[in-house]
């Protein structure tokens, strides 16, 4: 490579980078913006969703951040995106629009630079890579923050390494140099704090690099400069540093506030995903870029040539980078770690990857170079589009939420409860992929570990919830906690009927080793989730079994209410105007039974009828209880209720029938 400077803009495009560039952005955009909004949201992501429908301006999300350990920066992309475009009505593709965006910008930006410094055949390599990669593709299609801290790492390390190559040549920076990087560490540091340890470690290496650089007037202004650029970094980030730092002296007292899965799980995944997968195809290509550093090290040291400077720079910001975030993580983290504390790494790896292999054909077949770098970067593309394809095909991120709630309106009867294994789960995700005909709740809190599931016996809890008619069926999202107590074999034994709703793509991730992230491969019930159930008729018989004269179901009409936040985790039934109740009669036969009906009206009085029956009144505020008298035939019993008479809802806390003697 030759040039004006070292890490200067010394190549031009020409058409055939023209031509690679255009191809990769075309591959790029096709893999990012496609059914964007084919995945169901999970997580935080339904934050963004919520401050793009208007839950929060910019004053409240900077004056008021609503987290100690995050900053705004990220959550204000959804509020201007949103705000941009009045005419839509905020959704899962409009939320990912710009994230989508920058991370085709940060393909863009890598290709453009890699072909500036090294040609279009390099370019291409890096392009095509990126481009395609399952990890990277994952969290462009993601409203999140991890897509947005590498947009900003790949601008801090590469012109990082631009800069330091110039400065170890001789040469002098200018102020708009120092200014951006500053501009590209500062838009890291803000998205995320897993960016802070590699933005502290490039902007110490830029530091060093032109700290006896020059002479001495040049090296004073260096180091002048890099105390400003330190000192402007650290005032900007002073609140948020601060508030962090609370954050984890909370988390040092309490090991449950660290999220993620064992480090030692994490850990080793992180090069072979970065690379394409936990796979074969992960592994060799790691093994080729490995050999080609090998190849390039040991010919600048046997032919005793002038080092590249640009490639040294990268070498140096690539593998200390992602030191400092092993040791970050690991220092900090409770023994917990997921793999996109490690993103602000992904640029410099792949950039220093791509040349590396590109440095490396010069050296050992510089007559066939050009095919095998050609060839190299379409095998490199082609292994991983197929998987590429898959992520666009998620159902979700890996739950699928939106066929959990299709499967449970289409296949279970109206009112049922189902009761979810996590607490976070049914006023989280599954409020906004509410199935309209049954209802999602939980029975109590199972996180922590030591202060909620264990504190209120969870399983045996949610079993008597079952065993009590208090919820009709299960759905086993996230197996909390089944690593430390063991596999709750329960549901197999106590339901008869078992559907698995799968996220074929994910499955197939998972399976293929291309799944990026840790979860796909922990919980394996999100990408399966699994729905236990007993038809009405089961639940009647089991019921006649143990003795009971009748069992009792709630129908259409209702609106189950749990007041949880108030601490009071019983399910109440909401009646608004008129609903029904099965009643199955197991005597036997037809006969005269008495109704007991516990319940008040929300805010007034409320008077319901009971089929045909006398108005039952009910005070406002006061659970009370009223009986009625009623004639059922045997077997199967629809009774409608009716509220008479009143502008308020009747909240029921328990409706039981007994035949009279």
């Amino acid at each position: 490579m030759t040039g004006r400077r070292p890490g200067g803009a010394d190549m031009k495009f020409g058409i055939r980078g023209w031509l690679v560039f255009g191809a990769v952005l075309a591959l790029a955009g096709w893999t990012r913006f496609y059914d964007l909004g084919r995945a169901a949201s999970r997580s935080d992501e339904l934050n963004m969703i919520h401050y793009a429908q208007g839950a929060k301006t910019l004053t409240d999300l900077w004056v008021h951040p609503p987290w100690l350990n995050q900053m705004p920066l990220v959550d204000s992309i959804p509020v201007v995106w949103s705000r941009c475009q009045p005419w839509r009505q905020p959704d899962e593709a409009m939320t990912r629009e710009p994230f989508a965006l920058l991370g085709w910008l940060t393909v863009a930006f890598c290709t453009a630079w890699m072909i500036r410094r090294r040609g279009w055949c390099a370019g291409l390599l890096l392009g095509g890579w990126m481009a395609v990669l399952p990890y990277h593709v994952y969290h462009s299609r993601e409203a999140y923050y991890y897509v947005l801290v590498m947009f900003f790492a790949a601008g801090m390390v590469l012109r990082g390494a631009d800069f330091m190559a110039r400065l170890r040549a001789g040469e002098r920076l200018r102020v708009r140099n120092y200014l951006e990087w500053a501009g590209w560490a500062l838009g890291a540091c803000l998205g995320h704090m897993c960016a802070w340890v590699v933005a502290g470690i490039a902007g110490a290496l830029l530091a060093i690099a032109g700290w006896k650089s020059g002479d001495a007037v040049q090296q004073l202004r260096h180091r002048r400069a890099m105390v400003f650029v330190a000192v402007g970094l650290g005032l900007a980030m002073s609140r948020w540093v601060f508030r962090a730092f609370l954050e984890m002296k909370r988390t040092s007292v309490a090991p449950e506030g660290h999220f993620g899965s064992a480090f030692s799980f994490v850990g080793p995944r992180v090069l072979p995903i970065f690379a394409g997968g936990v796979n074969v195809v992960g592994i060799v290509i790691l093994l080729a870029v490995a050999a080609a550093v090998v190849v390039v090290f040991m010919h600048r040291r046997n032919a005793r040539t002038t080092p590249d400077l640009l490639y040294v720079a990268l070498a140096w910001l690539a593998g200390m980078g992602l030191a400092g975030s092993y040791a970050y993580i690991m220092g900090v983290g409770g023994a917990k770690a997921k793999l996109v504390y490690f993103s602000p790494n992904l640029p410099a790896f792949l950039a220093f990857a791509s040349l590396s292999v590109d440095k490396a054909w010069d050296i050992v077949a510089p007559r066939r170079r050009l095919l095998l770098k050609v060839g190299s970067a379409a095998l490199l593309t082609g292994a991983l589009l197929v998987p590429a394809w898959q992520v666009t095909q998620l159902t979700g991120k890996p739950t699928p939420y939106r066929l959990l709630r299709d499967w449970l309106d289409n296949n279970l009867p109206a009112g049922e409860v189902v009761v979810v294994d996590r607490w976070l789960e049914p006023w989280n995700e599954m409020a906004l992929y509410a199935p309209s005909n049954v209802t999602v709740t939980f029975t109590v809190p199972d996180e922590p570990y030591e202060a909620a599931y264990v504190a209120n016996r969870w399983r045996e809890t949610t079993q008597a919830a079952f065993e009590q008619n208090e919820a009709q069926a299960f759905l086993r999202l996230s197996r909390n906690h089944e690593e430390r107590v063991g596999l709750w074999k329960w549901p197999e034994k106590w339901f008869a009927h078992r559907a698995v709703v799968t996220n074929e793509a994910a499955v197939w991730l998972r399976d293929t080793g291309f799944a990026p992230m840790e979860e796909y491969y922990t919980q394996t019930n999100r990408v399966m989730p699994e729905i236990f159930y007993n038809t009405r008729a089961e639940r009647a018989e089991r019921a006649a079994a143990a003795g009971q004269k009748s069992i009792l179901f709630f129908g259409a009409g209702w609106r189950l209410f749990k007041p949880w936040p108030q601490g009071d985790f019983a399910n109440y039934q909401l009646l608004e105007h008129e609903a029904s109740v099965m009643i199955y009669n197991l005597t036997g036969q037809a006969g005269r039974f008495r109704g007991e009906m516990v319940a008040a009206g929300a805010g007034g009085p409320v008077a319901v009828q009971v089929n045909d029956s006398e108005a039952l009144s009910f005070p406002a505020n006061r659970l009370t209880t009223q009986t009625f008298d009623i004639e059922l035939a045997a077997g199967e019993n629809m009774v409608t209720l009716r509220v008479v008479d009143s502008g308020s809802t009747l909240v029921v806390r328990r409706i039981g029938v007994t035949p009279q003697l």
